[in-house]
């Protein structure tokens, strides 16, 4: 999870402010309600000119990056498959208040498991790479 909101920080200092601006980006984390299932609700908002709808579902694609980006174009990929881990979803919005700039949402359901070492299985493993039976092979040792 530290990754996947790294990733999203590093990304709204990067693309959330208005050329030759600071950086303003606004983090919120809170309780709602997902499915009918408990949720935390996790934003990030910041301040540059947005992302276009025809690319919201691209960006999170391997290597996509736009012209001006300094990064490798895998930030938000990682974003996405560590969320995609923790059985949540991402998406990215326009800003909830109506000004220029991107809104991204991480749903995560919210669990009252606290036993990790039993509750690691149960996570998906798959999003690297997918045997033929839909999952990913590893090797125990």
């Amino acid at each position: 999870m530290r990754s996947a909101v790294d990733n999203l920080l590093v990304n709204a200092w990067a693309h959330g402010r208005a050329k030759g601006a600071a950086a303003r980006i606004e983090v919120a984390l809170r309780p709602v309600q997902e499915g009918g299932s408990p949720a935390a609700l996790l934003t990030v908002e910041g301040h540059g000119p947005g992302v276009p709808h025809t690319q919201r579902e691209s960006i999170f694609g391997r290597f996509h990056r736009s012209p001006d980006s300094p990064g490798s174009g895998l930030g938000l990929t990682l974003v996405a498959q560590q969320i995609a881990l923790h059985q949540g979803r991402v998406e990215v919005l326009n800003r909830s208040d109506g000004a220029p700039g991107a809104r991204f949402e991480v749903y995560l359901p919210v669990t009252a498991v606290r036993d990790v070492r039993h509750t690691l299985p149960l996570l998906r493993r798959d999003w690297l790479a997918a045997s033929a039976e839909g999952g990913m092979k590893t090797e125990q040792r």
